[in-house]
């Protein structure tokens, strides 16, 4: 008789939820509960405002796990998430996100093929009621093995912690998010993953991503943009290998560019370009004018 065939690797979902509407908290829970091989969906309450009925989720299944702490960010969230973990791999997901089970099971396969710590795939992203919009993974990057961890900060909507999977190598270790990042916490602690056992970036896609509204709940929104600021700088100041700063420079570059176009207050913006010239790095002549004439307009 042949060897029996290796059991497929178990899965806990980790979602990190703050005030979500109890149904979109729930579609993004049975999404979870929809992956072959789910051990565990665990739901961290950050404390709401308006706490989730925790009560209710885990009358979906025996394998809906609940905890309710202080808010302490997403990062804090996730990584209570992760302590609780027990599974070979588990997968993130945010409370207004639905993960796809082709998509999953294509991630899981990638990681047992290349042997690495942390993946990541495409996201579908969504505008309510407007479109669909699928972000594939660069081709020269798709269903392959990174060259260096420092990729995870090249400025492109791929390295989110929404979707990301990572192995139990990485939990034992105690990789876990840096809690004093709001917005830069997710390539931090993907760049730490990266580091254990390499990172891998599957082609398929991997969850379904719900964009809000200008000035709604994304932490990528315009209101947003002073933690931003404040985030990437000091990623700025941690990583400063070659492929990091190649990646950083241009990240910088788009991010005064956006704040330009922002009502970020004047504090962020010399900080931010403080930070670029700082580094040699030249600062738009584009964005330095329209900053002055939104500040100009503002002060009439």
């Amino acid at each position: 008789m042949g060897d029996n065939p290796p059991m497929p690797p178990s899965i806990d979902v980790v979602i990190a939820t703050y005030n979500a509407p109890p149904d979109r908290l729930e579609r993004s829970v049975r999404s979870g509960l929809a992956i072959e091989g789910v051990r565990s969906v665990i739901v961290v309450d950050d404390g709401s405002p308006t706490p989730a009925d925790l009560e209710r989720l885990r009358r979906l299944s025996e394998k809906v796990q609940t905890h309710r702490q202080d808010n302490a960010g997403p990062g804090s969230a996730r990584n209570a998430g992760l302590d609780r973990s027990v599974a070979d791999l588990v997968i993130f997901v945010d409370d207004d996100d639905e993960l796809l089970p082709e998509g999953v099971g294509a991630m899981t396969a990638l990681v047992q093929r290349l042997g690495v710590s942390v993946c990541v795939a495409g996201r579908m992203h969504i505008w309510p009621g407007v479109r669909e919009e699928p972000r594939p993974v660069p081709p020269e990057w798709a269903d392959r093995r990174l060259d260096h961890p420092s990729h995870v900060l090249r400025p492109i909507g791929l390295f989110g912690a929404s979707g990301a999977m990572v192995t139990r190598g990485v939990i034992d270790r105690g990789i876990r998010f840096d809690t004093q990042l709001r917005l830069g916490e997710d390539r931090d602690f993907l760049h730490k993953a990266a580091q254990v056992g390499g990172i891998a970036v599957s082609s398929a896609f991997a969850n379904r991503v719900e964009m809000h509204a200008e000035g709604g709940a994304n932490l990528s929104s315009r209101g947003h943009y002073a933690k931003r600021i404040r985030d990437h700088v000091t990623l700025l100041e941690r990583y400063g290998d070659p492929v990091a700063v190649m990646h950083m420079e241009a990240a910088t570059r788009w991010l005064i560019n956006a704040a330009a176009k922002s009502e970020v207050d004047e504090e962020s913006w010399k900080v931010l370009v403080g930070a670029a010239r700082s580094r040699g790095w030249s600062v738009p002549m584009k964005a330095r004018a329209r900053w002055w004439l939104r500040r100009g307009l503002f002060r009439r």
